[in-house]
């Protein structure tokens, strides 16, 4: 569930970016930008809602992946 909500992220972002006319390089980068936001807003809100300990989980398993298909994705562009 968390891979396909990773990539699921970044395709959303680049065609979106693409469907509003922004060139090559600028959809990539907001790809990478909205979709590497995803685990810091996790453990943000865990934490402000001083339930780190049960939501911090997500984050735990969301970092690791997101920044494998970070990375693997910017080896492909």
């Amino acid at each position: 569930m968390v891979l396909s909500h990773n990539l699921s992220g970044y395709a959303l972002r680049y065609f979106g970016s693409k469907l509003f006319g922004l060139d090559e390089k600028s959809a990539r980068t907001v790809a990478f930008e909205v979709g590497m936001q995803n685990a810091g807003l996790a453990s943000g809100i865990a934490f402000a809602m001083g339930r780190l300990e049960i939501m911090g989980l997500a984050t735990a398993v969301f970092g690791p992946i997101m920044n494998i298909t970070g990375s693997s994705l910017a080896t492909i562009w």
